[in-house]
């Protein structure tokens, strides 16, 4: 991203300091955010907003002469982005300081760009964000060089979206805090920088809707990286659809406890785990596409993504409580022709109930299913077990269908799948939209609440339903 000259930016630093010394800055009475112009100026320049720091939001141009807003550090008032700018973000950018209660609205049809890999968007507890586009208007977080040449593979050009909440997890007992609650340290910061966990499991993060994130996944250290979009004890009170992460260096979407809920996600292109919960997710979620062949890994040699869906309790205390145990329906993986891990992939003590799904590895690469851990298997009890279980699942997978056979465990992924019925047929997709053998699978709906739309058919997209992908996640 080019942006122009100093002096255009010490021009504007004065007009907009001229404008702040007049403002009211205090956020406890800050209206609606939906109707609010606090925090907003005219159509032609950048929020009228100071960091913590006092530093204003600076404004620019790029190379089109169009108007960019670049922000920095921490911001404790509400304010809007518009979307007649391209908004750029410089560093590690936070809503909030865990103990303000800002605001951030998104405007259908805005641009958001991280510089480089550490650029990300924070959200800290008890901030909000409320970024809903809209089918004609997606909200784009993306790297400051997508103009139309980045590679097809390109990865990890910026850090990505993190939202911390105020629902539970689980923990040991020496990690509770004084209170003892469940908290932790947010990745892509120093330790103790941010943190996540509270004790609210009806947490309000805000909403996401219609949000296209791509090419983020920044990795600091090897055990110290930034997902496309992370969602760290955020409570069932957000409100979360219509999102698309294509390109993250690590996980798509990576869900640390808490109780959120999500509908309608097509993750693409992701090189670590697509789908991943850990601490013990208890939400829901219904309609999921994970194409792990786009772009295509004929021609995009970096296109070799670990597991499709990567589901734990707790990796060092695989019985810690509350344990992970959400509802996932109506999803449909493809895995990658040339190289992947697992398609699903569960252990370290989750408990999960899969319904209406679909499984394809046409390459043969293998495995699609498999159970690890001796604590998953003690959790489930045995292979009609009804708290790790599938039901109505279509799997085309070849011959490397199961893993862990070797009768070490208490029972092994093929009896496990044979009794939860797992049906085995080769897929008569059209492009993610079913065919004949998947309209014959007998859609379960005996285990969905009120959160779920009630499926006609398994998968993703029915037979006779419109691809809900098209228009809106186009990149």
């Amino acid at each position: 991203m080019n942006i122009k000259t100093l002096s255009k930016n010490l021009f504007n630093l004065l007009i907009i300091g001229l404008v702040l010394s007049c403002s009211n800055g205090d956020n406890d009475e800050s209206p609606n955010p939906l109707t609010s112009s606090q925090g907003t100026s005219d159509s032609s320049s950048c929020p009228n907003i100071s960091n913590s720091d006092g530093q204003i939001v600076l404004s620019g141009e790029d190379s089109n002469n169009e108007l960019t807003c670049i922000y920095s550090g921490t911001y404790n008032d509400s304010f809007t982005m518009q979307n007649n700018a391209t908004h750029i973000l410089s560093g590690p950018v936070k809503i909030g300081d865990d103990t303000t209660t800002p605001i951030l609205t998104i405007q259908e049809g805005t641009t958001i760009r991280g510089e480089s890999g550490k650029d990300s968007l924070n959200i800290l507890r008890g901030a909000k964000i409320v970024a809903r586009g809209s089918k004609t208007k997606p909200i784009i977080m993306t790297s400051a060089s997508d103009d139309g040449t980045l590679a097809a593979d390109a990865q990890a050009q910026w850090g990505g979206l993190q939202i911390m909440g105020k629902a539970t997890q689980n923990c040991t007992d020496a990690e509770k805090n004084s209170e003892g609650i469940c908290e932790r340290s947010v990745e892509g910061f120093d330790a103790g920088d941010v943190k996540y966990g509270g004790d609210d499991d009806n947490d309000d993060s805000g909403v996401l809707s219609y949000v296209v994130i791509k090419y983020a996944g920044y990795a600091f250290t090897s055990e110290n990286e930034l997902n496309g979009l992370a969602l760290y004890t955020v409570g069932d009170g957000t409100e979360i659809n219509h999102i698309r992460v294509h390109n993250s260096k690590d996980d798509g979407i990576e869900i640390f406890g808490g109780t959120v809920n999500l509908k309608y996600i097509y993750l693409t292109g992701v090189q670590d785990d697509s789908f991943d919960y850990t601490n013990g997710w208890r939400g829901k979620a219904q309609w999921i596409i994970i194409d792990q062949n786009t772009p295509d890994p004929v021609t995009a040699s970096n296109n070799r993504p670990d597991n499709a869906m990567e589901f734990d309790n707790n990796g060092k205390a695989n019985d810690a409580s509350p344990r992970s145990n959400p509802i996932i329906s109506n999803f449909l993986i493809i895995g990658n022709t040339e190289k992947h891990g697992e398609l699903i992939h569960l252990r370290a003590g989750t408990q999960a109930t899969l319904l209406n799904g679909i499984i394809i590895d046409e390459s043969n690469q293998g495995p699609c299913i498999e159970i690890d851990d001796a604590s998953t298997f003690a959790s489930a009890g045995s292979i009609n077990s009804s708290t790790l279980s599938a039901k109505s699942i279509l799997m085309d997978c070849g011959d490397k269908k199961f893993s862990g056979e070797d009768g070490s465990d208490l029972f092994s992924t093929s009896a496990w799948a044979l009794e939860q019925g797992i049906v085995e047929s080769k897929n008569t997709l059209n492009g993610y939209k079913n065919g004949a053998n998947e309209t014959s699978v007998e859609v379960n709906t005996n285990l969905l609440d009120s959160f779920f739309g009630v499926p006609s058919e398994i998968g993703a997209v029915p037979s006779d339903g419109t691809d809900w992908t098209e228009g809106w996640s186009d990149i």
